[in-house]
C-alpha cells in the first residue's frame, strides 16, 4: 500500500513539475513584452536609433555648388592670392611632390568636383598635417609623406579634395566680417599689383596667419571623410587605407600628440576611435569602385602643377 501511494505521489509531482515548466515558458515572452511596453516611448526610440545610427546620413544625397558663395572665377582668384600668402608662411619643397600630385590628381578626377584645376603642394615640416584652400590648392607635409603608404596618402588627399568639393572654406569665409570687402576686392582684381591687390594681400595674410580657412567643424570633417573614402575608392585606391591611416594617427595621438597638426585637431572624435569604427562600417558596406579603363588612363604621367 505504501509503495502504491509513493508511486501515485511521484506521478502527481511529475505532472505538476511539467505544468509549471510549461506555464513559465509560455509566460516568459509575455513578461518580456510587458517590460518593453512599460519603457517610455523615447527610451524605445533611443534603442532603435543606436542600432541604426548612420553618421553620414546628412551627406548621402548632398549636392554641391557655389550658389550663395563666391562664384568659381572669384574663388580661383582667391585661391591664387591665398597661396601667395601660404608661401610666405611655410617652406614649400619639391621633395615628394611627384608622388603627391600623381595620387592627388587621380583622386581629384574621381571627386564630386572633377573639373576644377587642383594644385598640390608639399610643405617642409615635422608636423603631420594637411589642409586645403579655396580654388583647389591642397597642401601636405613631408612628415605625412613619411608616415603614409600610397593608399593612406590617397585617403588624406581625397579628404582634402572633399573639403574643396563641399566648399567648406568658402562657407567659413562668408561668415567672416571681412567677406564683403574680400568679395568686392576680388571682383575688382585684375593682377597682382596695385592698391587693390596690396590691400587684399594684407587681409588674406591675416586670415592665413590665423588659420581661419584651415579649421573645420566636426560635421565638416565627417563630411570630408565620407566624400574622401568614396573618392579614393572610385580612383582605384583601397578604402581600407583611410581606416589604417586613422589607426596610425590614433597611435601617434597617444604617444606624440604634439606632432599632429590642424587636420586632426577638430576631427569627429578627439581620439579618432569613433571615426575608425564609423569608417570601418562604411567600407564594409561596399563603396563605388574605379572603372578599369579610367583607372589605367589615370596611371599615365600627368603634369605637375607648381
Amino acid at each position: 500500500m505504501k509503495r502504491a501511494n509513493l508511486h501515485f505521489n511521484f506521478l502527481i509531482a511529475l505532472v505538476a513539475a511539467v505544468l509549471c515548466a510549461t506555464t513559465a515558458q509560455s509566460l516568459a515572452p509575455i513578461h518580456s513584452r510587458n517590460l518593453l511596453s512599460t519603457l517610455p516611448n523615447h527610451s524605445r526610440a533611443a534603442t532603435t536609433l543606436v542600432q541604426y545610427d548612420d553618421p553620414y546620413s546628412d551627406f548621402r544625397n548632398a549636392r554641391y555648388s557655389n550658389a550663395g558663395l563666391l562664384n568659381e572665377r572669384d574663388e580661383m582668384k582667391l585661391g591664387t592670392q591665398l597661396h601667395r600668402e601660404v608661401t610666405k608662411k611655410y617652406n614649400l619643397t619639391n621633395v615628394g611632390l611627384d608622388r603627391v600630385d600623381r595620387i592627388g590628381q587621380r583622386c581629384a578626377k574621381a571627386s564630386q568636383r572633377p573639373t576644377l584645376l587642383y594644385k598640390f603642394h608639399v610643405i617642409q615640416s615635422r608636423e603631420i598635417n594637411g589642409f586645403s584652400l579655396p580654388g583647389g590648392h591642397i597642401y601636405i607635409t613631408t612628415a605625412m609623406l613619411k608616415l603614409a603608404n600610397d593608399n593612406e596618402l590617397a585617403s588624406v588627399l581625397a579628404h582634402e579634395v572633399g573639403h574643396v568639393a563641399a566648399r567648406h572654406s568658402l562657407k567659413t569665409l562668408k561668415q567672416s566680417q571681412e567677406y564683403d570687402d574680400i568679395a568686392k576686392s576680388l571682383g575688382a582684381l585684375t593682377g597682382v599689383a596695385g592698391d587693390v591687390a596690396r590691400d587684399l594681400g594684407v587681409t588674406l595674410g591675416q586670415i592665413v596667419g590665423a588659420g581661419l580657412l584651415t579649421f573645420h567643424t566636426r560635421d565638416e570633417e565627417r563630411e570630408a571623410d565620407f566624400l574622401g573614402v568614396r573618392t579614393m575608392a572610385k580612383a582605384g585606391f583601397d578604402p581600407q587605407g583611410m581606416v589604417t591611416m586613422f589607426q596610425k594617427l590614433l597611435r601617434i595621438e597617444n604617444e606624440h600628440s604634439d606632432l599632429l597638426g590642424s587636420l586632426f585637431s577638430d576631427h569627429p572624435d578627439p581620439t579618432l576611435e569613433r571615426g575608425i569604427e564609423d569608417m570601418r562600417r562604411e567600407v564594409e558596406q561596399g563603396l563605388p569602385v574605379a572603372d578599369p579603363i579610367a583607372r589605367r588612363l589615370d596611371m599615365l604621367p600627368v603634369r605637375v602643377c607648381r
